[in-house]
């Protein structure tokens, strides 16, 4: 007797994410249990010379069961990254010169079998494709060799700090999502503002 093979043709993948969205959206999800995994913002170097300010950092973007299996059911997630810059000042509040709003979307193809990263406006150009979801995220959380321009003159005699935020965006999801992603525990991915100080 001849084996049966489970192959779903490209249609099916097509109508993949639909039907896992009516699914999430009827049911809800069901309750989720204790969350490991988290976004962190491990390291950041950073140096200004001139108006060019440039980063070398990593973060940790820990997913939950929830969010991972909705990239694999062909549900992408976007990735936004906020940097601020500050000029310390000595009696009042620090001042902001410069914010940047970086980008990157993850999403998995399934005839290929691979996770896709592309990134746009705010951050350099970045289109690569990985086997695994762990080798994306690493890749997703890097901030090699990145450079910003500072528009504000930078003085010689002032000290510098980044504050920096990685989070999920809940409105780069689809719309039947985005109720559901508000209200759980599992799609608030938020690492918080961590400060950093900037060297010369």
């Amino acid at each position: 007797m001849p084996a049966c093979a489970n192959v779903e043709t490209p249609r099916a993948w097509l109508w993949r994410p639909l039907f896992y969205l009516v699914f999430v959206g009827l049911c809800g999800g069901g309750p989720s249990l204790a969350l490991a995994s988290g976004f962190k913002v491990s390291s950041v170097q950073a140096r200004l010379s001139g108006q060019t300010l440039s980063l070398n950092g990593t973060i940790d973007l820990g997913l939950t069961p929830e969010v991972e299996e909705a990239i694999n059911n062909g549900i992408p997630i976007e990735l936004a990254i906020d940097v601020r810059l500050y000029r310390r000042r000595t009696f009042i509040w620090d001042q902001k010169l410069a914010s940047w709003a970086l980008r990157r979307e993850l999403r998995y193809h399934a005839l290929t079998g691979q996770y896709l990263i592309s990134a746009g406006a705010g951050a350099p150009v970045l289109r690569e494709s990985f086997v695994s979801l762990n080798d994306a995220l690493i890749q997703m959380g890097s901030l090699a060799d990145l450079t910003l321009t500072v528009g504000t003159p930078v003085l010689g005699d002032a000290g510098y700090h980044l504050d920096i935020r990685a989070r999920l965006d809940i409105e780069a999801l689809p719309t039947l999502l985005r109720p559901l992603a508000y209200t759980s525990r599992a799609w608030d991915l938020n690492s918080g503002w961590t400060t950093w100080e900037t060297q010369r």
